[in-house]
C-alpha cells in the first residue's frame, strides 16, 4: 500500500503527521495521525473533515496512535467518484487499516454508518460509534427533504439546501419551524469559515444521504459484526436516535450502550464536547 508521511508541527503532543494511501479504485485517501500506542482510526461525518476531530484525537493520543481519516470528497482525499457507494468508503477504511495496523475504530454520524458497514468485512478488536447514520425505518415523507435539497442545489440556493437538510435530518427543533425562518436562523449562527466548509461539502452531503436512504432497514446485516461495539448517543438527541441505538444493540452480538446526558448529535466535533466523548471512548477501548 503506497503511503506518504510528512510531519507538520514540532510539539510532540500537539503535532500531527499527514499521510496518504491509495484505495482500491485508485483514489487517494488522506489521514492525519497523532499519539503513541495501538492504532485507532477515526471516521468523521457528512459535513466534516479530519480537521474537525483534532481535539478528539488529542484526548486519545496518550493511549493510542490516532489516525483521523479525511473521507473521500474532502480534505487530503480524492473525490467521491461517479460510481460512489458505501462500498467505496469500506475500501478506503480497509486501505487505512492495512497501512496503520489499526484494531480500533471510532465513527461519528455518517462515519458511524461507514464504520458499521466496514466491520462486516474488516476485522476490528473494538469499535465505538456515536449516533451512526443508520436509518432503521421511515415513512415516505421522511425523505421529502432530499429532492427539495437537490432542487435548492440546482438553483444554487446553498443556504436553502442546508436548511432543507437540517430540518429533514431531525436532529434539531428547527424541524418544527417554517423553512424560511430556519434558513434565517442558520444564516445568523453559521457564518465565516464554518459556513464555507459546509457550503463546499453540500454536494457530497446529498450523495451520501442518498446512500443512507438506500441502506434503510438493512441493519440486520450487522448481525455478522464480530467486534465489541460501544453504541453512544447524546441525551439531548431525539427519540428516533435512541430507537436506532436500541435496534443496533439488539442486532449486534457484543455491545454496550452509553447515553451522555448533556450532549447532542454534534458532540465529538471540535466545536462541541470532543474531550468528554473521547474520555468515554478511551475508557472503553482500554477496558
Amino acid at each position: 500500500m503506497d503511503m506518504v508521511s510528512v510531519k507538520i508541527n514540532s510539539n510532540d503532543l500537539d503535532s500531527f503527521t499527514h499521510s496518504t494511501v491509495v484505495s482500491t479504485d485508485g483514489t487517494t485517501i488522506g489521514y492525519q495521525s497523532i499519539g503513541k500506542g495501538p492504532s485507532l482510526i477515526v471516521i468523521h461525518g457528512a459535513l466534516s473533515t479530519s480537521n474537525d476531530f483534532t481535539k478528539f484525537a488529542q484526548e486519545l493520543s496518550n493511549s493510542f496512535t490516532v489516525h483521523v481519516m479525511d473521507r473521500r470528497g474532502r480534505g487530503m482525499s480524492g473525490p467521491l467518484g461517479i460510481d460512489y457507494s458505501i462500498r467505496k468508503e469500506c475500501e478506503d477504511v480497509k486501505s487505512v487499516q492495512e497501512a496503520t495496523g489499526a484494531n480500533y475504530v471510532f465513527g461519528h454520524s455518517y462515519g458511524g454508518l461507514v464504520t458499521l458497514e466496514a466491520a462486516r468485512t474488516n476485522t476490528f478488536k473494538k469499535m465505538a460509534v456515536y449516533e451512526p447514520g443508520v436509518s432503521i425505518k421511515s415513512i415516505p415523507t421522511d425523505w421529502d427533504w432530499l429532492p427539495e435539497y437537490e432542487n435548492d442545489m440546482n438553483k444554487k440556493d446553498f443556504r436553502g439546501a442546508f436548511a432543507s437538510f437540517v430540518r429533514g435530518s431531525g436532529h434539531t427543533p428547527l424541524k418544527r419551524l417554517p423553512k424560511w425562518y430556519a434558513k434565517f436562523i442558520l444564516r445568523l449562527v453559521i457564518r465565516g469559515n464554518h459556513w464555507n466548509q459546509i457550503e463546499n461539502l453540500l454536494p457530497e452531503n446529498l450523495i451520501e444521504h442518498r446512500e443512507v436512504k438506500r441502506l434503510e432497514s438493512t441493519f440486520p446485516n450487522y448481525q455478522m459484526i464480530d467486534a465489541n461495539v460501544l453504541l453512544i448517543s447524546g441525551g439531548k438527541s431525539p427519540d428516533s436516535v435512541h430507537q436506532m441505538i436500541r435496534a443496533l444493540d439488539e442486532t449486534i452480538s457484543r455491545t454496550q450502550t452509553l447515553i451522555l446526558p448533556n450532549l447532542d448529535h454534534l458532540a465529538p466535533d471540535n466545536k462541541y464536547a470532543p474531550v468528554e466523548v473521547a474520555q468515554h471512548v478511551k475508557r472503553y477501548f482500554l477496558s
